[in-house]
């Protein structure tokens, strides 16, 4: 969807910016009614090739996880006890049900749990899975010398016992809301195998892992692709077909020009460029799919970075921004405007936010008022320190290289200086990320437990990985009002408590900007029509949550 122009940059320039002018000819561009598809030798039924812009690196499910492109190894190789299917609800995996106080599985006050898990299934090893393997991957997920990606719920499990082979209780110190979102979002790893490492962080296990899934890893190409081949003995059915490739191609148009050829079979993630999406509904025997996602994207800023410290020196770079105009010139109006970390339809959504961006003026005044003044070479400057930064993201990816061009513009009005260096996937969302290397960076990330708006992982004090070895606050943001709040919200049962309790939240947040809201993301998938199977999910950010599934008509 166009909008209307606006003062300042056009969006030529910014897709020139971007870098995308001269691809747009190599692509094609949009005709008149349904859009020809090459001509193709016959479909391999035998297999999918699922093809993507950004490269997993490490593939045991309880560490850090890039999410979307990580995920496709856990949800090739892993299980949890229960996954979210496409209508929003819980549904057995590892488990024969889904606990509930209606069941019997949840007690009364909320704070015991049953689990009953499903007999006979196997480890691809051969090896059978046990409520052992359930316990040790809580064991782990504790253990302080893990580098989780969370241990939100998980902390506050005062007992696990085994009670059989196949059953599992757990007993909170006190009820925890989303905690179903936790063990949905957490698969469970085998305790015969990483129970002898002397150091999971670095085992080799991470890259040629054993899981109860329904493909296993035969072989991986780094910079090109996977190979899964099919679990003859996966629980729930063998999968439909023999062999999944996950290809990377870095660049997302030369990917789309691939979706087009038939290259590859299904074009996820961020799949179809928002400039290309119109012409990709076009394509013969090609279905386009446009899919919201729990992602919101965001400017992180390193706040122990001396440019970053002041949170008033943040608000003012947030509202120096042109965010609006973002979404309408860059991302065609395909991504809603959002002033929170959540989605403005989630039910916890703020809706008294205010939007306070564009305001260059004020921004400046601010930055005047923080100590930060224009030097002689028009940057500014505080302390001896150059209000001068890197902006990182995805490289290859045309839309959010034209954000950057945008901001970057915006920024130098006011006397602010921005670098963008921008690198592989696997190297940016790597240590550089997890490791608070950064000084800002573009990225989209979804709240952490689900579809829940706890947030503990990316904004307690007590999550900076780089201070404690686990959680996801990579701004290394420190609010002891925030904290507050957040460990009071998942205690809450009653809706419109939490909702007041996750409103202040987003406040706060949007008051001290430790990462700046631009825009909720929809993503544009383009797949062969004769794939079946396919169930786009907004509940998660998978789209290879049911590959089992995945076959050809």
């Amino acid at each position: 969807m166009a909008s209307k122009r606006t003062k300042g940059i056009s969006r030529r320039r910014f897709l020139a910016a971007a870098g995308t002018t001269a691809a747009v000819s190599a692509v094609g561009a949009a005709g008149v009614g349904k859009l020809a598809a090459p001509a193709l030798a016959q479909q391999n039924k035998d297999r999918i090739i699922l093809g993507m812009t950004q490269e997993p690196v490490q593939f045991n499910p309880l560490l850090y996880v890039n999410a979307g492109t990580e995920n496709v190894p856990e949800a090739c190789m892993f299980d949890a006890l229960w996954d979210v299917d496409d209508k929003g609800r819980f549904v057995p995996n590892l488990a024969v049900e889904v606990p509930s106080q209606a069941n019997g599985g949840i007690s009364a006050d909320g704070k015991v749990w049953k689990v009953n898990l499903k007999r006979g299934v196997k480890w691809s090893d051969g090896q059978p899975f046990t409520a052992k393997d359930v316990e040790f991957t809580y064991r782990t997920i504790m253990d302080p010398k893990v580098a989780v990606r969370s241990r939100a719920g998980f902390d506050l499990i005062k007992n696990l016992k085994v009670a059989d082979s196949h059953t599992v209780e757990m007993e909170l110190a006190r009820p925890f809301t989303p905690f179903l979102w936790a063990w949905q979002n957490m698969h469970i790893v085998p305790e015969h195998l990483l129970s002898k490492e002397a150091n999971i962080n670095t085992s080799g296990y991470n890259s040629q892992p054993i899981g109860t899934g329904p493909f296993v890893l035969k072989s991986r190409t780094a910079g090109s692709h996977m190979v899964y081949e099919r679990n003859p003995d996966y629980h729930r059915g063998p999968a439909k077909v023999r062999s999944l490739i996950h290809k990377f191609v870095p660049d997302q148009l030369v990917l789309y020009g691939q979706a087009r050829t038939g290259e590859v079979d299904y074009m996820g993630l961020s799949g179809v460029p928002v400039d290309r999406r119109a012409e990709a509904a076009k394509i013969a025997d090609r279905i386009f799919i446009g899919i919201p996602q729990p992602w919101v994207q965001f400017i992180y800023f390193n706040c122990a970075k001396p440019q970053f410290k002041d949170p008033k020196v943040r608000k003012a770079l947030y509202i120096a921004l042109e965010m609006q105009k973002s979404l309408d010139d860059i991302y065609y109006g395909a991504y809603p405007r959002t002033l929170s970390y959540l989605h403005k339809t989630h039910w916890a959504y703020n809706q008294a936010l205010k939007e306070e961006t564009p305001n260059p003026e004020l921004a400046a005044k601010m930055l005047d008022e923080a100590g930060w003044k224009v030097g002689a070479d028009g940057i500014r400057e505080k302390d001896g320190v150059k209000m001068k930064f890197t902006m990182s993201t995805t490289a290859g990816v045309p839309a959010r290289q034209g954000c950057q061009a945008l901001f970057q513009q915006n920024w130098k009005r006011i006397g602010v200086d921005m670098e963008i260096k921008n690198m592989p996937a696997s190297v940016v969302w790597g240590e550089y990320t997890t490791k608070s290397q950064f000084d800002t960076l573009l990225v989209a990330w979804e709240p952490t437990v689900g579809m829940d708006p706890d947030y503990t992982a990316r904004a307690h004090s007590k999550q900076i990985p780089l201070k404690t070895g686990f959680g996801s606050n990579y701004t290394q943001y420190e609010n002891a009002e925030v904290d507050r709040l957040l460990e009071l919200g998942v205690t809450q049962t009653d809706p419109e408590m939490r909702k007041k309790t996750y409103a202040r939240i987003q406040e706060i947040l949007l008051e001290e900007v430790p990462f700046a809201p631009q825009g909720s993301t929809n993503q544009g998938h383009l797949r062969k029509a004769a794939m079946t199977g396919i169930r786009p999910n907004e509940y998660v950010v998978d789209v290879t949550w049911n590959v089992q599934e995945w076959g050809w008509a």
